[in-house]
């Protein structure tokens, strides 16, 4: 894009000091000393990705800069997911979750339920009960797993995907809409990700409606998010959370892009910089996924091995073969992309 990048990061694994213009082994929550080096070298844009930390950072340093981002207030309100919860309930479209507080009660205000930190990210924390004793263990899983308040949701069984869009000046697009592979109870666990989404178009057509309305009653205005929904079996949708940020798991990074044809970051950096245009395709549309080798998929260990030659293999990495026991989406042995005119299935792969 021809641009002059700073990058602030500490300098222990910070990958990126091998390929930017310039970078400061500064702490990416020094946001006094970012934010003054950046007036100094009269930075245009402040950026960053897939992390809900360092969202709230951008938007402070933006917000100190006054360049374009989301106020970062309103970033905090958008990670409390109590407060999305409660604010979603006047969309017509979704269906309303039951949910409270926790507040030190011995029996779960309403069974199955799932319990969660109000704060949290990546399934940390998520835990399903179905009886008062798991309730209470579910309780102290979360107080292991999360920091703050403590969130009890009904449970609404459904088929998760994620919606991929970007804001700019309080417009909202949609780039794609992602389906979910999870675990299940009771952590429910991302196991993998899969671009377009075979939903029925209504529905799809109903998300994107819906995307816009809560990502403006919520006050987001300039950036990328990454918004989990579940729809059942009778075709109603309800809202999971709101994530300021474009999504982790390679979903923002590589593919929206691989699967839409639509460059997501560059997009995500215009935004950013105030020079943002609508969307062009940038080549043909394709089907792109992401798989996940854990304990709970230890059947696609062969698929894994026999990827290598394969024209559709984008990017392999394979951390160990003695396979974890996966509780939240940081702790996986490894993952695979593929990007292909079609969904790749493990099944058509394993000897």
């Amino acid at each position: 894009m021809g641009l002059e990048t700073y990058c602030f990061a500490w300098e222990n694994g910070a990958i990126c000091k091998d390929f930017v213009d310039h970078f400061y082994p500064i702490s990416i929550f020094e946001v006094e000393k970012i934010s003054a080096i950046c007036k100094q070298e009269m930075v245009d844009g402040v950026v960053s990705n897939a992390s809900e930390q360092i969202a709230l950072v951008v938007a402070q340093i933006a917000q100190a800069m006054n360049k374009p981002g989301t106020p970062a207030d309103t970033i905090q309100k958008i990670k409390n997911k109590s407060f999305v919860r409660g604010i979603s309930g006047s969309i017509s479209a979704l269906y309303h979750v039951k949910a409270k507080l926790y507040n030190g009660e011995a029996k779960a205000p309403f069974l199955p339920c799932l319990v969660k930190p109000c704060s949290g990210s990546g399934k940390q924390g998520v835990c399903f009960a179905k009886d008062d004793g798991e309730f209470n263990q579910a309780i102290l899983y979360a107080k292991k797993n999360g920091a703050g308040e403590i969130l009890i949701e009904e449970f609404f069984d459904g088929q998760e995907v994620s919606v991929e869009s970007l804001s700019c000046q309080g417009k909202h697009i949609v780039y794609q809409i992602t389906d979910k592979d999870n675990s299940g109870a009771p952590h429910f666990v991302e196991l993998g990700h899969h671009e377009p989404s075979i939903q029925p178009i209504a529905i799809q057509e109903k998300i994107k409606q819906i995307i816009p309305e809560l990502l403006t009653l919520v006050g987001f205005t300039n950036g990328a998010t990454h918004t989990e929904l579940k729809i059942s079996k009778n075709g109603e949708i309800a809202l999971i959370e709101i994530n300021p940020r474009g999504g982790g798991d390679e979903i923002s990074n590589k593919l929206v892009t691989l699967s839409s044809g639509k460059d997501y970051l560059r997009g995500m950096i215009e935004v950013a910089l105030g020079i943002y245009k609508e969307p062009c395709t940038v080549h043909e549309p394709n089907h792109a996924g992401i798989y996940f080798l854990c304990e709970q998929t230890k059947g696609n260990v062969d698929f894994f091995k026999n990827a290598n030659d394969q024209k559709w293999l984008v990017e392999k990495k394979l951390d160990s073969l003695d396979l974890i026991n996966a509780t939240g989406n940081r702790n996986r042995n490894g993952y695979l992309i593929y990007c292909s005119d079609h969904k790749i299935k493990p099944a058509d792969f394993v000897k």
